[in-house]
Formats: C-alpha cells, structure tokens, sequence
C-alpha cells in the first residue's frame, strides 16, 4: 500500500517538476506593447515659378511593437561607378547602394502617445549624368544625391505630420517626409 502511494506521488509530481524545470529553461518573453502601423511617405517636389510640382512619392509601411525594439527596411538597387583603371587598361567598377533605408522604433508614451523615432536616407541617382573625357575614352557617370535625417516626434493613434522638409543643394528639389502611426486593434 505504501509502494502504491509512492508510486502515485512520483506519477503526479515528476510531470509538474519536468514542467517547472523547463520553464526556467525557457528565455523570458520581450515585454510586450501594442503593435502600430508607421506609415512613411518621402516625396521629391521640383520647384517651378507657380509653386512645388511633386515628381516621386515613395510609401513605406511596417509594422512594429511600441516596446523600444527596432524594425528596419532597406530597398534599393546598386549602381556601377567608375573607380580607375585596372591592369588590363579597361576600367574597374565600384557598385554604389541606392534606395531608401528606413530605421523605425516605437515607444509609448504619456497621454495616449507614441515616440516615434525615425532614420531616413534615400540615396538616388540625378536624371542628368555627367560625362569625363571626351571621345572614345568618354565616360559618362551618373551623379548620385543623399538625403539622410534622424530624429522623433510624438504622434497620438491616428495622427499624421510632416517630419522633416529639405532642399536638395545639388539639384533643387525639396525632399518631404510625414509619418502616420494607427494602433492595430
């Protein structure tokens, strides 16, 4: 009858012992936040005697936990650039990322609020390329711009702003870019 208790014991509380000890083996969850839409807009605008035209909006949409962890996007394309003259005489290509690269973490805030802190570049190539030498050994490069901006704002559920609006010193566009957050229900 004892053997029998002990056996039941054994049955009941090695399965709950087992569970604790992998339990403490398993690593402690993130702290959790609510999950938020960031919506990124960057826009290129032209100036023109009658105002701004804009002439490329790129969106960017991601999702991220309003718990201080980082979520990123990287989109773009690469670039060949003429670097020198190999050994052989033809020359020799550097290839140049461009695109746009966005860093994004969400932390909540007092009042409702969300700080949203952003890293924007975008790195493009001018229409109008320029072109070195002349005749046959004439090399036409492409003239590459970068736009980069950090920094955060606080936005309630629902609420759009224009984050930063800058001139482009090499070509003369105005580079815009708002933020829009709305809280995943």
């Amino acid at each position: 009858m004892r053997t029998d208790r002990i056996v039941v014991c054994l049955a009941v509380f090695l399965p709950l012992l087992a569970n604790a000890a992998l339990a403490q083996d398993k690593a402690p969850e993130p702290e959790k936040g609510p999950v938020v839409k960031v919506q990124v807009v960057l826009s290129r605008y032209e100036q023109q005697p009658a105002g701004e035209k804009r002439t490329s909006s790129l969106p960017f949409t991601l999702l991220a936990t309003a718990n201080g962890n980082q979520v990123s996007v990287r989109a773009g394309t690469q670039v060949p650039i003429v670097s020198g003259d190999s050994h052989t005489g033809l020359p020799s290509f550097q290839f140049i990322d461009v695109g746009s690269n966005i860093d994004c973490t969400v932390k909540t805030a007092a009042n409702g609020q969300y700080n949203v802190i952003l890293m924007v570049q975008d790195r493009s190539v001018l229409d109008k390329p320029v072109t070195l030498g002349t005749g046959a050994n004439a090399i036409t490069q492409p003239i590459l711009r970068n736009f980069q901006y950090t920094n955060s704002i606080l936005l309630k559920d629902g609420e759009s702003k224009q984050f930063v609006s800058a001139s482009d010193k090499g070509s003369g566009d105005i580079v815009k870019v708002d933020v829009t957050i709305n809280v995943e229900k």
